[in-house]
């Protein structure tokens, strides 16, 4: 054992660095204890163990420096209010420009206001219509916006945005008021040379065109939904990014080539040092294709674990391959502490940390062989499956059933094919080689196509689009420590032994993770979705019903990625019906992401109204369902269905009705939960399908969703005196423009005893018991996000 830090002279230092960085950046400690570990660190440097001095020595300069970077980070994204107010005149370098098919997203720095006021860090700002025409990076611009604050949603499972944007100095986000004055058109050297390869990809179909974007300029915004989806079902979403193996290959490319000339002549090979300028060469070439690519995070990060691996063997007689992994981890941490808290950082430590332990504990003697490669890429791509599957499922909210299959296809082809292809297209582009550059980009784009079709096929097979619930943390830590036992095992060369662990681990890991866990007692949520409607109710025998996904046209993240998330944290994964209010994109926008982002859907129940029948987007959910197998119910005024135990009503609308104003064709249900609460969702009517309807005999609900977000237009008195509910709940946007709901509709309910509730301040989650309407349980949930840095930015906030 003594001999073991010997041997890895930095895994005690790197581990204390790591753990130092983690305690400052992250909420691992409660950030009141910070000094008290602070003291106890000092304390321990005391002690007689050198190695654990060493650790401490480390933890304590990792804290030191993870806070002085927290601290920096937050000074970049602390703004006045003074930036909330109202619109802005400003003045700003577009640094990015992504274009996605309803608008553009531009990244800006250097952002000034009219009155001479610079913003600290970056900000984003969205651009629709015909306005986002021409706008590109490099360029200065004049613009009026409004800008807000970064905001999470707040639901269980939600994507946390805010800590998005403040490790990317992103302060503000905002929307553009009129049009772009172009002040400065003259782009950079280097803009102009990404400008010359977007153009040459624009003769590409956009499908393929979209991948090569991707792999040579770090812009994934071309690549469409479906798309994205078949790589991430697939576990090969990694090629997609500039990581790693792109960088790597990328080099050993240049530096193979470079060694091919060198040794042409022999005087050449005596004079030079060939493999010692080769390997600086594929560096430079790294280097390049990296700044070309904009320096994406990924990229950054590769290129610097490229680098230590190269300085590990120029001084290979010295140095460990988990020295040069270590070496590289703590320079990466060096650079920017805040990755300490990034997944793709330790999916791409855990694969190449289990790579290692495989390369330490096999024979190079058939290398050469063809059988020798394609073993060692069995091998490679099986334990990075392994080492990274519950990263994945984390991140991914699925099981990579057939990753172990689409990256031993997709691997070789990507790195062999696609990626020198793309290079050489690229090189060709920047020489002026336009016709050259694009039979290379075709070529590749085919191999790209080739490849989705893997893919694709893949997707349709069982279980090849498997999501599943949240894992626990309990069950990465039990995977975790298993797979350390088979790495050990694989390390004393136990090979069956450790084989035997790691399958049983798996087994036990994917059985657990794909079962679902419904409440105990029925739940109703009502989601924070932004100004539209979404919510679901799940029932203790595992049913699921939503009602309502909103989202833009063309949106990748909408209202049905929000549901989906939502309820795969609260244990469900499925959807047993989809009920669908009326043809409005903030009722029905998200449907189609909705479908992509749970196992299956088996129903939509729709209002039987021309409004519907003739919708063409409608058309489009209802194909998608039947193609799937699933059954549309029409539903009209008078009907009466059973979902599980809870029995329920169609209030309103009558079969063919047609209205002038299509809320009022809204699917209204009344629900009868089996602890004989009663629950009413009404979408968007307004005052005169509420006379209607309370005309008919309606009898009061214990909780009634507000009509039309809580518009002037909707909840008129006669409805309120009928429905007397105990619990309102409006479905809004935090800050719309719109401004429900209204100040007046809501005093019109709490008059009449109502709690009234807003998901503009967070989901609004109820239970039911079977104890009537004392069995009623309400809470709203506030996604909790990084304390830590909240403390940060509200010392800086508090300094302005």
């Amino acid at each position: 054992m003594s001999a073991f830090p010997t041997r890895f002279p930095l895994l005690l230092p790197a581990t204390g660095w790591v753990l130092g960085i983690a305690a400052a950046r992250t909420d691992v400690f409660p950030w009141q204890t910070l000094p008290w570990l602070a003291g106890a660190l000092l304390f321990a440097m005391v002690w007689r163990n050198r190695q654990v001095r060493i650790v401490c020595m480390a933890g304590l300069l990792g804290m030191t420096w993870g806070g002085a970077a927290l601290m920096w980070d937050a000074r970049q994204v602390a703004v006045g209010d003074d930036w909330l107010e109202g619109n802005q005149d400003i003045t700003a370098k577009v640094e990015k420009a992504e274009q996605y098919p309803a608008y553009v997203r531009l990244l800006l720095s250097d952002i000034e206001r009219q009155d001479g006021v610079r913003l600290a860090g970056n900000a984003l700002l969205y651009v629709y219509g015909d306005t986002r025409k021409g706008i590109q990076a490099g360029q200065v611009i004049e613009a009026v916006a409004r800008w807000r604050l970064p905001r999470n949603y707040n639901n269980p499972g939600t994507f946390d945005y805010q800590s998005y944007c403040f490790d990317r100095h992103i302060a503000l986000i905002g929307s553009l008021r009129g049009g772009i004055r172009i002040a400065d058109d003259e782009a950079s050297w280097l803009e102009s040379m990404r400008q010359r390869v977007r153009e040459v990809l624009q003769g590409q179909p956009n499908e393929q065109a979209g991948v090569l974007a991707a792999l040579l300029l770090a812009d994934r915004s071309r690549i469409s939904t479906q798309v994205w989806e078949i790589f991430a079902a697939g576990g090969a979403a990694h090629l997609l990014a500039i990581s790693g193996l792109h960088v790597g290959m990328a080099a050993a490319f240049a530096g193979l080539l470079f060694w091919w000339t060198l040794t042409r002549r022999e005087a050449w090979i005596v004079r030079f040092p060939v493999r010692k300028l080769s390997l600086l060469a594929g560096l430079g070439c790294a280097i390049a294709y990296a700044t070309l690519a904009g320096w994406p995070l990924p990229a950054q990060r590769a290129v610097m674990m490229l680098g230590a691996a190269a300085a590990a063997w120029w001084f290979r007689n010295h140095a460990e391959p988990v020295n040069t992994l270590l070496a590289a981890l703590m320079l990466i941490l060096i650079m920017d502490a805040g990755a300490v808290a990034s997944i793709s950082l330790w999916l791409s430590f855990a694969a190449a940390g289990a790579l290692l332990v495989w390369a330490g504990n096999e024979s190079r003697s058939d290398a050469v062989t063809l059988r020798g490669w394609m073993t060692g890429m069995l091998w490679v791509s099986l334990l990075a499956t392994l080492a990274t599957l519950p990263l994945v499922a984390h991140v991914f909210g699925r099981l990579p059933t057939y990753s172990l299959i689409s990256n031993l296809l997709l691997v070789p082809l990507y790195s062999l094919a696609v990626l020198p292809m793309a290079l050489l297209g690229e090189l060709s582009a920047l020489l002026g080689l336009g016709e050259v550059a694009q039979l290379l980009f075709a070529g590749a784009g085919a191999l790209v196509e080739w490849g989705s079709r893997v893919l694709s096929f893949l997707h349709t097979l069982p279980g090849g689009n498997l999501w599943i619930p949240a894992t626990p943390l309990r069950m990465g830590i039990f995977y975790g420590l298993g797979m350390l036992v088979a790495g050990w095992l694989l390390l004393l060369r136990r090979h069956i032994p450790a084989l035997g662990c790691a399958a049983a681990i798996v087994v036990v890991y994917v059985f657990m993770a794909v079962a679902e866990r419904p409440p105990a007692t029925p739940q109703f949520i009502a989601w924070d979705v932004g100004q539209g409607a979404a919510s679901s109710l799940l029932l203790p025998d595992g049913r699921t019903m939503v009602v309502d996904a909103p989202g833009r046209r063309g949106s990748r993240f909408n209202g049905g990625v929000i549901v989906a998330a939502g309820q795969r944290a609260l244990g469900v994964a499925h959807v047993d019906v989809l009920v669908l209010s009326h043809a409005q994109s903030d009722h029905m926008g998200g449907a189609g992401r909705l479908f992509d982002q749970v196992r299956n859907v088996g129903e939509i129940w729709l209002a039987d109204v021309p409004g519907n029948r003739e919708h063409a987007g409608v058309g489009k959910i209802v194909g998608r369902l039947q193609a799937q197998g699933g059954k549309v119910r029409w539903l009209k005024q008078g009907d009466e269905l059973a979902f599980g135990d809870v029995h329920v009503n169609v209030l309103w609308p009558p079969q063919g009705f047609r209205f002038a104003r299509q809320n009022n064709t809204s699917l209204v249900l009344s629900m009868l939960l089996p602890g004989g609460q009663r629950l009413l969702l009404p979408g968007d009517i307004e005052s005169d399908a509420e006379r209607r309807i309370a005309q008919s005999g309606l009898i009061p609900h214990d909780v009634v969703l507000m009509p039309h977000h809580g518009s002037r237009t909707s909840s008129s008195s006669v409805w309120v005196k009928a429905v007397k509910p105990d619990v309102v709940i409006a479905q809004s946007g935090y800050a719309n423009r719109y401004r429900f709901p209204a100040q007046e509709i809501v005093e019109r309910y709490r008059k009449k005893g109502a709690q009234v509730w807003n998901t503009a301040d967070g989901a609004v989650m109820l239970t039911f018991s079977d104890k009537g309407k004392s069995g009623l349980g309400i809470e709203q949930y506030t996604y909790p996000g990084s304390a830590r840095r909240t403390r940060a930015l509200q010392w800086w906030q508090g300094h302005l």
